[in-house]
């Protein structure tokens, strides 16, 4: 067990491929040329070695806006963009992390051929230092702005997930919180991963401190203006997960996203090391590409866990809070028997009318467009 350790985050620039051809060329290339920064300027070798280095969410192939010459994204994304895990690219990376004795994490467009390869999951993975992929989830709340995205989730296709993936990649078998949000032990501690949006879900980190996450990795960043202030809508809930589950979060945002119709510095940057007090213990305060580092320590984090002051998870009182969720929210299965085509059929699945109904939301008096 390596008590005290260096993290590094690669804040990269992502341009959009059109096809995964490109992803050396366009973003892959790239990482590998400037990998050995990290280890070779930012960590210490004696005091606290290299032991994680974590990249932005699909790093790879970031996000393309045109389904051609398919009708949709869902397609375009898994005939075209999406890679296996492990794989060509994969193993890439996988030989940097055993020339520096380095676990690496980061998210991609993945299709998981025994479940569909009519569409695909954002998958975070981690590679261990002998470079085997251990780790693999994916996300289970996609971004839905009005059309939504292009990756499907496990909640989606429900049934056809757990058959796939209980007891893989970090999950123990049987389990169904472990299915869809595992925790992996490791010899730098016991990993979990937050990827984007899904930290607006305070379920999903509350999840895997139930399961002894003890450092929280996060991919991906707020565009603006959430992710910068006054909102700083990625500082806060970094924070606020680590705070409230006494746990460190690793949050790498990306650099420029590089893509038809989009500005240079849509996204603010921002990545972040948080301790388990919920305090910035590192800090990129700049959009583009950079590389940054901090230091962990499990030691001090068991130690502070073994405090009953502010230990905020071991005072939930769990039984008025387990009938919240009796009636289910959003549908699940939605693609069990059918092909995700339309991104704004998930939109259209919140159930914002019922909340209407039921007393939950209030309509406003104007009309609503």
């Amino acid at each position: 067990m390596t008590d005290l350790y260096s993290i590094v985050l690669m804040q990269t620039n992502r341009v959009g491929i059109d096809h995964r051809r490109d992803i050396r060329k366009a973003n892959l290339d790239r990482i590998i040329e400037i990998f050995g920064y990290g280890p070779t300027r930012l960590a210490f070798r004696e005091y606290a070695p290299l032991k994680l280095v974590v990249l932005p969410e699909v790093f790879m192939q970031g996000w393309n806006n045109n389904p051609e010459p398919y009708s949709n994204l869902f397609t375009k994304v898994a005939k075209d963009m999406a890679i296996r895990i492990p794989g060509d690219e994969i193993e890439l990376l996988a030989e940097q992390a055993r020339k520096y004795k380095t676990y690496i994490a980061g998210s991609a467009h993945e299709v998981i051929p025994e479940i569909s390869t009519e569409f695909a999951f954002n998958a975070a993975f981690i590679i261990d230092p002998s470079g085997e992929v251990i780790y693999k989830r994916h996300k289970y709340c996609p971004y839905l702005p009005y059309s939504g995205r292009d990756d499907v989730s496990p909640h989606d296709v429900w049934d056809r997930y757990i058959e796939a993936m209980d007891g893989k990649y970090g999950r123990k078998k049987g389990d169904v919180l472990s299915c869809m949000f595992p925790v992996i032990e490791t010899d730098i501690g016991k990993l979990g991963y937050l990827i984007c949006n899904e930290a607006f879900y305070p379920e999903h980190s509350r999840a895997m401190a139930l399961q002894g996450c003890e450092v929280m990795i996060r991919s991906s960043g707020m565009a603006e203006p959430d992710g910068s202030p006054p909102q700083d809508l990625w500082e806060v809930t970094n924070r606020a997960h680590a705070a409230f589950n006494t746990m460190y979060v690793a949050a790498c945002a990306p650099g420029n996203l590089i893509v038809r119709g989009n500005p240079a510095n849509s996204y603010p940057g921002g990545s972040m090391v948080i301790d388990y007090h919920g305090a910035i213990v590192q800090h990129v305060n700049y959009p583009g590409e950079t590389v940054t580092a901090a230091q962990i320590s499990l030691e001090a984090l068991r130690r502070r866990r073994m405090d009953p002051r502010h230990n905020w998870l071991t005072q939930v009182r769990s039984e008025a809070f387990r009938h919240m969720y009796d009636k289910p929210l959003y549908p699940v299965n939605m693609y069990a028997d059918r092909l995700p085509t339309d991104q704004a059929d998930r939109s259209r699945a919140q159930p914002i009318q019922r909340f209407v109904e039921e007393g939950i939301y209030v309509r406003p008096r104007g009309d609503i467009a």
